[in-house]
């Protein structure tokens, strides 16, 4: 590879990483202003009361639901970026990820299966239900571990 050929390649390399970080931002930041300003009403206190029994389970609090709910409808960013106003433990962003990471972006794959002719309830609920259990599992290992 010559000269040319490297500042080309590195010219390409750069817009293209410009590209994917205006695509995450344009996530990011919404998601960020969205969770932050219903973190401070009286709606996140309502959420996070009424699914607090159902996040104590996955070792989450119940505003939690929030970020999760936004990693599987969205996708993993919007998961991050629902987080960070929540102050979240590193137990919550590591099982907030793991669940996340298994069952993100459910309504465009979800598409996406319907059209290649999968079952896309089938997988779309395989995928929660493993999520679910890897949340409750994880979160017992950290009871074991860290008490």
């Amino acid at each position: 590879m010559n000269t040319i050929q490297a500042k080309q390649h590195l010219k390409k390399g750069f817009s293209d990483g410009l590209s994917v970080s205006f695509k995450l931002i344009k996530t990011i930041i919404p998601f960020y202003i969205a969770v932050d300003i219903i973190n401070h009403t009286k709606i996140a206190d309502s959420i996070g009361n009424i699914l607090s029994p159902i996040m104590g389970i996955f070792g989450l609090s119940g505003k939690m639901s929030l970020a999760l709910i936004s990693g599987y409808t969205v996708n993993l960013y919007a998961a991050i970026a629902a987080m960070m106003p929540l102050h979240p433990t590193w137990k919550e962003v590591t099982i907030v990820g793991l669940m996340s990471g298994i069952s993100h972006n459910l309504i465009v794959e979800g598409a996406i299966l319907h059209k290649t002719g999968a079952n896309a309830f089938f997988t779309i609920t395989l995928r929660i239900l493993v999520s679910f259990i890897a949340g409750v599992s994880l979160n017992l290992f950290f009871k074991v571990i860290y008490g």
